[in-house]
Parts: structure tokens; sequence; C-alpha cells
């Protein structure tokens, strides 16, 4: 594959692996599992977040299967450091909600849970999007200085 399309095609595949782990449970209550969508509408209604920006946040989390396809559709059309820079803001935040969820799940042990399979797949997804991301600025700037 040529060097300056294996940033992209990174970036692609750990865009899609944070998709798909939104939709994987990231909590279970009693033997119900639910997505990080589920989760964050809930804790939205519930207004279980005491923060003034958690309710902003909750809502613009269904966001992310869109702005991930934006993503895809700008290195498809060879905007890629324009790509690369929004799937480095998403797979930092992305990744980090994972990681904060995945913390979380060692102490518990009560009527609600953490179910790993969700943050872990968002979190390894961020994380190789990041590096891809990482890779096309690099390829690009080598680019540009031969």
């Amino acid at each position: 594959m040529h060097g300056s399309r294996i940033g992209p095609a990174a970036a692609s595949l750990g865009l899609a692996l944070v998709v798909a782990g939104t939709f994987l449970p990231w909590f279970r209550s009693g033997s119900v599992g639910r997505s990080s969508y589920a989760a964050a509408g809930l804790a939205d209604r519930l207004a279980l977040l005491d923060h003034p920006l958690a309710g902003p946040a909750l809502r613009a989390w269904v966001a992310v299967p869109a702005v991930a396809a934006v993503c895809l559709v700008l290195f498809v059309c060879g905007v890629a450091r324009t790509a690369a820079t929004v799937t480095a803001l998403l797979a930092i935040t992305g990744g980090t909600i994972a990681l904060l969820a995945t913390v979380q799940s060692g102490g518990s042990a009560g009527v609600v849970s953490v179910s790993l399979s969700g943050p872990l797949t968002t979190l390894g997804g961020s994380a190789l999007a990041l590096a891809g991301a990482l890779g096309t600025f690099i390829t690009a700037r080598a680019g540009r200085t031969r």
C-alpha cells in the first residue's frame, strides 16, 4: 500500500471500530445491556450528572456516527488533513470517555455495572483512529517538505 494511504486507512478502520463500539453494551442493569446511546439518554433524562456541560455533552454523543461518516467522506474526497484533524478530535473525545468507563468497571458489582465490550472496542478504535490521523499528518508534512 502506498505510504500516503496507510494513515487514512488506519484512521478509517479505527473510526469504524469507534462507531461499532458505541453500539455495543456499555452498561448492564440486571440482564439487560445498554449501549452508550441508551446510557447517555438515560443519564440526560434523569439528570444524573451535576455539571452544566453534562447535558449538552450527553445529547451531542449521538453525533458520533455522523462525525465519523463525515471523516470517512473527507478521506475519500482527498481532504486528508481536515479529515485527520476531525478524526483526532473524535478519537480523543471518544477514547477518553471509553477509558473513563473502563476504569469505572473495576468496582461495579451492583445493580448497574459497566460492560467492557463497548468501551474497550471504542477505546481500541480511538487509539487506531488517532494513530492513523497522526500518520496522515506525518505523511502530508513529509510530502510538503520534499
